[in-house]
């Protein structure tokens, strides 16, 4: 079962990564797809790490995570940048596990 996980992720990966060279060679993408493809990196993101933040084992966590997540999402909403997001949860989760 593993082996079709590996090789499944494998197919997913490299179609995502080929996709815009094989589209850009050959011509325009349709606007809906340009903006699939747009969000598909926050989604993918927020697929891995939502569930690992705000569940890992069948429980709401406790500590740094949540209120980080909080900030991360707020900060994304505001700026509408993803590496301010990401600056802002590592140094949130940084400063708060100090304390």
């Amino acid at each position: 079962m593993i082996w079709i996980a590996i090789f499944g992720s494998a197919v997913a990966t490299y179609l995502v990564r080929s996709l815009p060279l094989a589209v850009s060679v050959r011509g325009r993408l349709p606007a809906a797809a340009s903006r699939y493809l747009d969000a598909l990196p926050v989604a993918i993101i927020a697929a891995l790490v939502g569930p690992a933040v705000v569940a890992p084992a069948g429980a709401l966590t406790e500590g740094a995570e949540p209120v980080a997540t909080a900030l991360v999402i707020a900060t994304v909403a505001w700026r509408r940048s993803l590496l301010a997001g990401v600056f802002v949860g590592v140094g949130a989760v940084a400063l708060l596990r100090l304390f």
